[in-house]
């Protein structure tokens, strides 16, 4: 066996590690919660556009697919993203989770960090693993912001839904936006679960006030309930992970109770904008559908639920992305239907 430490067997972790720079200050960090569809990364854009220009803010997202989306999404100056893809971090290894963090800290030493962890996510598990001791010199946690779709909240099945419920348990803020004949039952609803929550509607906020939630103090501090969770069920199609393929390409996984899968697709292969979004909107039982995508309308981005359907202009990427959560789980020769019929859809390539 070599000598890990001799000439050029010596370890570069290790030699990196020898020239750490000086200790992190604690760096000001804000989770954003809120299930599938709240409206987590419009929130987040919005805090970004009243940030002062010369601050470098850093934004760590974790997408449950393979395919990141969100990062894509976000428009700032002086920003810093990393996307940690495929699963819940709450509840897979916590290296990738750290890994993220050291680097953002470390590369990007930034007065602001906020983290969007994926509408699936356990909240209480993922605010306790960064109030761990190996964190506080590095991760000032303060108040959980929680945003709230008042169109998936006037459904009974989500405010009866284990998870959508967690969100609401274990934020300090909610951020409520959308309309409701009384928003007093949205009150008295959330009181009951978290009595100390602070409650806004999203459209009587000033800007002011999105920077301020950012250094608010913790004031739920609810005793963590860890659960062992049992890891995800092997994957159906094992492949790489998207940052580790070319385009043409697509994946599905089976991840606990839910199917994930998507396309990542050359970026110069345009599709016809209004059939796309009509066949999307007809795929059986999605949770949450999200895409960059290049149509013959120009480049568009897509954010849909049930409940709510987002279509916007976005600017060109390198790739196009299109990502799907489903409820139920379909199988390999759905997923090549599914692969027939997006191809229909792309026109001749772009000039």
């Amino acid at each position: 066996m070599p000598n890990l430490y001799n000439g050029a067997n010596f370890c570069p972790i290790f030699l990196s590690m020898q020239h750490t720079p000086s200790p992190i200050i604690a760096t000001p960090t804000t989770l954003v919660i809120g299930f599938l569809g709240a409206g987590k990364t419009t929130f987040i854009n919005q805090l970004i556009a009243q940030k002062n220009p010369d601050d470098t803010w850093a934004l760590l997202i974790n997408e449950f697919g393979k395919i990141g989306i969100d990062g894509s999404l976000i428009d700032g100056n002086n920003l810093a993203i990393k996307e940690v893809s495929g699963g819940c971090i709450c509840c897979t290894s916590q290296l990738p989770l750290q890994i993220a963090l050291v680097r953002l800290l470390s590369d990007h030493k930034p007065s602001q960090l906020i983290i969007e962890p994926t509408g699936l996510s356990h909240p209480d598990e993922l605010s306790s693993q960064l109030s761990q001791s190996h964190w506080q010199n590095s991760l000032s946690i303060n108040a959980i912001i929680c945003v709230l779709n008042l169109a998936q909240w006037q459904q009974e099945k989500y405010r009866t839904h284990e998870g959508y419920i967690a969100h609401i348990k274990h934020a300090d803020i909610i951020v409520y936006h959308g309309t409701a004949d009384d928003t007093s039952l949205l009150h008295q609803w959330v009181a009951n679960i978290n009595p100390k929550a602070m409650l806004f509607d999203q459209k009587q906020l000033s800007h002011q006030d999105h920077i301020k939630m950012l250094s608010m103090p913790r004031q739920t501090h609810h005793a963590v309930h860890k659960v062992s969770l049992a890891p995800p069920k092997p994957v159906a199609n094992p492949i790489d992970t998207a940052d580790d393929v070319t385009p043409p390409y697509r994946y599905h996984d089976i991840l606990g109770e839910y199917q994930v899968g998507g396309w990542l697709l050359p970026a110069d292969w345009q599709f016809i904008s209004y059939p796309l979004q009509k066949w999307l909107l007809n795929l059986p039982d999605y949770l949450r559908i999200k895409a960059v995508i290049h149509t013959d309308d120009g480049w568009i981005s897509l954010n849909t639920t049930p409940e709510s359907i987002n279509i916007s202009d976005a600017s060109p990427q390198d790739a196009s992305k299109l990502e799907l959560i489903l409820s139920t789980h379909q199988n390999d020769i759905i997923w090549q239907q599914w692969d027939d019929e997006l191809m229909a859809l792309c026109q001749t390539k772009a000039l």
